[in-house]
């Protein structure tokens, strides 16, 4: 009888420096945990070059300050093996002392950071987002009397850290050197989210780096009237800054533009060295557009039709997508480009179902179409660097989940004569947050029935419809115009 072959450890075969990268991928505490598994790996976590802590603390419970997050970061950054630099230094921390988060950022910069991504927390700070279209009645492009002066103020060593390249920074109040700021010629992405800036010192330090790629700017109160003079731009975000004014881009990479907030103004909110440059373009419209007129539409119409080599468009449509979809039909015209459209929006009846199609008929060369389809259970927004203060707004019951029967109204008139995109060009479609409902099946039908050349079809089921899986994928495989198009459904 022939023995079993042992499986060889073959990760632990791999050299220090390769499973130093690996681990360099996981938070600090699970890193340091790797020492356990055998005398192999007792040393290699010493040598991450990453500090990388969640504080678990919320401030509404006591036993919460048994765990001794201070400890942990100071254990983090003196564990390191000699000759180990701090390349990353990320932290979410909840209010840690001041000294010693100074002491903290200090040593990494002392240790050659090229990267520092730190967001803090507070016991008595809001949590709703800095936007006055909101539901609640606090609704709020302003800080909170209470926080005013209450967030801890940046280390003046930030930026003066020769080796830099990535920072980011979130509920922060922005206070330069008095002597000017000099930023590393090596920073090329700058992420700021719910900076207190009662300096007005925000341009300053825009002005301060000229080889700025990546800026992202999250509900900056004190942006009015900013000017980036960085030649080499090539992505821009501004979300919920609504004190902003004007904008101005110099650089003639910008590739990508990223705007949420209100209407644009008809003075022209973004002024850019190369409009035509821009090959993707996000826009959401958190305001209600219910009883806007359509010229008020004007100004972000003109912005896409001047993006004329837009391959990547995603609107995000409130209340409805009837209601806004139509006076950007306009525009798409004009994008011979366009390669992807991803829409955010609910169905609330069948117009708002056409208006999906009638999108797509302005859409030639279409391959990739996403919705993202919201109502009374909005999937939750994946929380990247920033500090996510959502309210919990409720949106109108939707998707034919009202006990209507729209199906009479979906005839072979219903639909818009000729989507061209769908003969050739469409191969694939993406949907998230799928329930099952009446419209929401309406248009998959629609979709998978006339789509000739489609060769996947995903979508991704809410919650609580994950015990239908096996169901609603029979169903959607039925309709296929094309048996060679491939049909997944996931969870959420």
């Amino acid at each position: 009888m022939k023995r079993k072959k042992r499986h060889a450890d073959r990760l632990s075969t791999l050299p220090d420096e390769m499973l130093q990268h690996i681990l360099s991928h996981l938070r600090s505490q699970e890193a340091v945990q790797t020492s356990l598994l055998s005398h192999r790996w007792r040393d290699v976590y010493a040598g991450v070059p990453v500090v990388d802590l969640l504080d678990p603390k919320s401030g509404r419970n006591k036993q919460e300050q048994l765990v001794c997050f201070d400890q942990q970061v100071t254990g983090a950054i003196l564990c390191k093996s000699p000759g180990t630099p701090i390349s990353t230094f990320r932290l979410n921390a909840f209010s840690p002392p001041r000294d010693l988060l100074d002491q903290w950022i200090l040593i990494a910069v002392s240790s050659g950071v090229e990267e520092i991504d730190v967001k803090l927390r507070y016991l008595h700070c809001s949590k709703r987002r800095l936007c006055p279209f909101g539901s609640s009645n606090k609704a709020s492009a302003d800080f909170d009397q209470h926080e005013q002066k209450s967030y801890v103020k940046t280390q003046h060593h930030l930026f003066g850290c020769p080796t830099l390249r990535c920072l980011r920074l979130a509920n922060w109040t922005l206070d330069l050197p008095p002597g000017g700021v000099a930023m590393s010629a090596t920073l090329d992405t700058l992420c700021l989210a719910r900076i207190m800036d009662p300096k007005d010192q925000l341009q300053q330090l825009l002005s301060s780096c000229p080889h700025l790629t990546h800026l992202t700017l999250q509900e900056c109160l004190s942006l009015t009237d900013i000017t980036v003079t960085s030649a080499r731009l090539k992505t821009f975000a501004m979300i919920c800054c609504h004190h902003a004014r004007r904008v101005e881009l110099s650089s003639h990479r910008l590739q990508l533009l990223q705007y949420k907030g209100g209407l644009l103004p008809h003075n022209s909110l973004f002024k850019l060295a190369d409009h035509a440059g821009a090959v993707a373009l996000k826009i959401e419209i958190c305001q209600d557009l219910s009883d806007q007129e359509s010229r008020e539409f004007s100004p972000a119409t003109e912005l896409i039709k001047g993006c004329t080599k837009l391959a990547h468009l995603h609107l995000s449509f409130h209340p409805s997508v009837a209601r806004c979809g139509i006076f950007f039909t306009y525009a798409l015209p004009c994008l011979q480009h366009l390669r992807q459209l991803g829409l955010q929006c609910w169905f609330r009846d069948g117009t708002d179902v056409w208006a999906v199609a009638a999108l797509l008929g302005d859409t030639e060369n279409l391959e990739v179409l996403s919705l993202f389809l919201l109502g009374p259970e909005t999937p939750k927004e994946v929380d990247t660097w920033y500090w996510s203060d959502r309210e919990s707004d409720t949106e109108p019951e939707d998707g034919g989940g009202d006990g209507v029967d729209y199906s009479s109204q979906v005839t072979d008139g219903f639909w818009p004569t000729h989507i061209r995109c769908l003969d050739d060009k469409l191969r694939r479609i993406n949907i998230r947050n799928y329930r099952g409902l009446q419209l929401e099946k309406i248009l998959a039908k629609f979709l998978l029935s006339k789509a000739a050349a489609l060769e996947e079809f995903s979508v991704t089921l809410t919650a609580g419809r994950s015990q239908n899986k096996s169901k609603i994928a029979k169903e959607l495989r039925s309709w296929r115009l094309n048996h060679h198009t491939g049909v997944t459904v996931n969870r959420c």
